[in-house]
């Protein structure tokens, strides 16, 4: 009963049978049901007995044909998936067998292949090993002719060095010859100059001390001692010029005396302006340093 039941469950047809069954099974009872309360003779009850049992045998009859139906169909469409499915199988193997025989014939190819640019390259390789060997040979009596060339050049080359290496002795020694002349002249003319240099600046030299003479005695003249000053006081001067001796600065360092002493040093610079000319133009210095010691 179990198994009729899980059957029905798994198969919607079978079940909507077995619904029909029951619904079939009920009317026959709720007639059989009615008819048991009306007063009938005993023989017609029997026979509505016997009516409802050949009815539920022929709607078991029926349900056994539909389920044998039914099987039927099920078997029939498994033949039908299991001939499909054979068919798939037999169509994979195919497939396979088809790619088989595809890379099979790939490999013998790419094989060929192989074979045929191994044998490309073996014949490239040779030929260019000919190849090599020609341009040695070529090259080997180009070195040789290149030899022959360099050797009677450098023979040419020798025969000319040594030509003009004796006409460069010539001109060397021509050429000592006058330097040793021109070096004694040279000298010569060197120890003058130095001579007169030495005298131009002897000659600068005195007229610069007169010149810075020149300046400290003017400075000197109007220079106003004051109270403070004390003897021997002095100061470093420095002092800016323009051509013509204007000043236009003065700086008073190193001073042996007091800030009075100082200042009044500056005011006599500046009073002094503008200083005098030196003697010679090449002695004028915008910048003019010297130490003023007053005398008086």
């Amino acid at each position: 009963m179990r198994a009729l039941l899980k059957e029905i469950l798994q198969n919607p047809l079978a079940m909507m049978y077995a619904i029909l069954v029951h619904v079939v099974l009920a009317a026959v009872l709720f007639v059989s049901l009615e008819w048991t309360d009306l007063p009938t003779p005993a023989q017609p009850e029997v026979n509505i007995v016997k009516a409802v049992a050949v009815d539920e045998s022929k709607v078991l009859a029926e349900v056994e044909k539909l389920k044998k139906a039914e099987a039927k169909k099920e078997n029939q469409e498994k033949a039908k998936q299991n001939k499909l499915d054979k068919q798939a199988r037999e169509a994979e193997a195919k497939r396979k067998r088809e790619e088989k025989r595809l890379a099979k014939l790939r490999k013998e190819r790419e094989a060929e292949k192989k074979r045929q640019k191994k044998q490309q390259e073996k014949r490239k390789a040779e030929e260019k090993r000919i190849a090599a060997e020609r341009a040695k040979k070529k090259k080997e009596v180009e070195r040789l002719k290149t030899e022959q060339a360099a050797l009677e050049k450098k023979r040419i080359a020798e025969e000319k060095r040594l030509a003009d290496a004796a006409a460069k002795r010539k001109m060397l020694d021509e050429k000592r010859r006058r330097d040793a002349e021109a070096a004694a002249r040279r000298a010569e003319f060197e120890a003058e100059q130095q001579r007169m240099d030495a005298d131009n600046r002897k000659r600068l030299d005195s007229l610069r001390g007169r010149y810075i003479a020149d300046i400290q005695n003017k400075v000197e003249r109007n220079w106003i001692r004051p109270a403070s000053a004390k003897p021997g006081s002095s100061c470093k001067v420095a002092v800016s010029q323009i051509p013509g001796g204007e000043v236009v600065n003065v700086t008073v360092t190193q001073c042996v005396g007091d800030d009075v002493f100082r200042r009044s040093v500056e005011a006599a610079v500046y009073k002094a302006s503008p200083l005098p000319r030196p003697s010679d133009p090449a002695l004028f210095e915008r910048q003019i340093l010297f130490n003023f010691k007053p005398k008086k």
